[in-house]
């Protein structure tokens, strides 16, 4: 028996699934059966457009942090993607790993997000469309930077900012990864400086609450480290205060900011409030997506935290858990070391 789609019931439920204040994970596995069954369905019968246009319905929902980690997501997503590219469609293949590329990414699959990046920049590229290539080419530099590939990571950059006006609110992203860069490096005056350009180029562009509370963040660690701690806390509050808006949606961000916060505290030896913070980020991290990435840094910061306090067993059991989410990414442990050796001497943040 063919099922008859009801594409107003699916809009529905896609809008129900993505409002603020809501959490799609929440909602039961009978809810999404009606997604599963309309792609079997659609499958079934050979409705390539079919299968893009139902992708189509959750694309505001995929492009946030909460509903990675849901399976009929991930099933459709991927669905989609084959679909395009059984159609030739270059703009929506574009698009659809573009995506896909920015999922990888923020789970920790640094090497796999950039092959979907760059297969998506082939994608746009080959249509012509200069300024959608060029996003997708800059987002293999966040992904270099997380395998520790930074003088690659930095030339994207800078190729990129020189194809970008200077008052071009897009221009604030390039340019937020290199204050990261800075970071890394130790120069924290100019990473502040960089952010607060970052900060005024966010502020211009259309619907960038996210953008603007994931830079107000990163402003948090940095006058923290240069030791103006109350400034600091003002700043962690204000990025919550805003990603509060859109509770359930940017679980992703809303565990970052916290991390972060929790590495305030601690050096202030706040070790209680810094546990309870990082609860909640280990909560929202790995909910739903499972987003490694943050998960190893989660647990390093509460290794450090138990180390301070005389909690030895308990600071190698978070040691041991930092290293298995590592393993799970490919990422090298002899790096980490490195890199904390690096960053305790210049007193510039956990490795990122």
């Amino acid at each position: 028996m063919t099922l008859e789609i009801d594409w107003n019931d699916l809009k529905f439920f896609s809008d129900q699934v993505s409002q603020s204040g809501v959490s799609p994970g929440a909602f039961p596995d009978s809810e999404w059966e009606r997604v599963r069954l309309t792609l079997f369905e659609l499958q079934n019968s050979n409705d390539l457009n079919g299968i893009i246009k139902l992708r189509e319905l959750f694309t505001g929902l995929i492009a946030r942090d909460s509903a990675w980690g849901i399976p009929i997501i991930q099933t459709l997503d991927i669905a989609a993607i084959n679909a395009a590219r059984q159609l030739n469609n270059y703009p929506e293949l574009g698009h659809l790993l573009g995506a896909r590329g920015h999922n990888l990414h923020r789970q920790g699959y640094h090497k796999q997000a950039i092959i979907a990046f760059e297969e998506s920049n082939l994608n746009y590229t080959i249509i012509g469309d200069k300024f959608n290539a060029l996003k997708s080419y800059y987002m293999t530099s966040l992904c270099y930077r997380a395998l520790n590939n930074k003088a690659k990571s930095k030339k994207i950059l800078t190729n990129v900012l020189q194809q970008i006006s200077i008052d071009d609110p897009w221009r604030g992203n390039p340019l937020q990864v290199l204050a990261w860069l800075t970071q890394d490096e130790g120069d924290l005056q100019k990473t502040e400086t960089l952010l607060k350009e970052v900060l005024v180029l966010h502020e211009k562009a259309a619907d960038s609450d996210i953008l603007i509370a994931q830079t107000i963040a990163d402003l948090g660690e940095v006058v923290g480290l240069l030791g103006r701690i109350t400034e600091g806390i003002d700043l962690f509050q204000k990025s919550l205060n805003i990603l509060a808006r859109y509770k359930g949606q940017y679980n992703r961000q809303e565990a970052r900011t916290n991390l972060k916060y929790a590495e305030l505290l601690r050096s202030q030896k706040k070790y209680i409030e810094a546990l309870h913070l990082l609860d909640d980020a280990d909560d929202k991290a790995s909910g739903y997506g499972h987003y490694y990435d943050l998960m190893w840094r989660i647990e390093l910061s509460r290794c450090l935290i138990f180390a301070q306090q005389g909690k030895i067993p308990s600071s190698l059991l978070k040691a041991q858990m930092t290293l298995k989410y590592r393993r799970i990414l490919g990422l090298s442990n002899w790096v980490l070391l490195k890199q904390l050796l690096q960053r305790f001497i210049s007193k510039n943040g956990l490795p990122r």
